[in-house]
């Protein structure tokens, strides 16, 4: 999941950069505004996209903490009686 995760920043990453690249041909004379709309629309799209697929990823990692933490507690609790 983390590669997903990965993968999806660097490409909002490598619109965004696009997108600012379109936007100093706009503000220079030489750009096309309705592209540079079009590749706004893709970066807030694509940082979406990663931001909620990060959030996700977040989630299962926490859900899998705590199911390790009851398990090392469980045994823990199970260790000390034997003794």
């Amino acid at each position: 999941m983390g590669k997903v995760t990965i993968a999806f920043l660097v490409l909002s990453t490598t619109v965004l950069l696009i997108t600012f690249g379109k936007g100093m041909n706009i503000l220079h004379g030489s750009g096309d505004v309705a592209s540079h709309l079009t590749w706004s629309m893709a970066t807030l799209i694509t940082a979406l996209v990663a931001n909620f697929m990060a959030m996700v990823h977040a989630a299962q990692s926490d859900r899998v903490i705590r199911r390790l933490r009851a398990l090392l507690a469980a045994h823990g609790e199970a260790g000390e009686q034997a003794f």
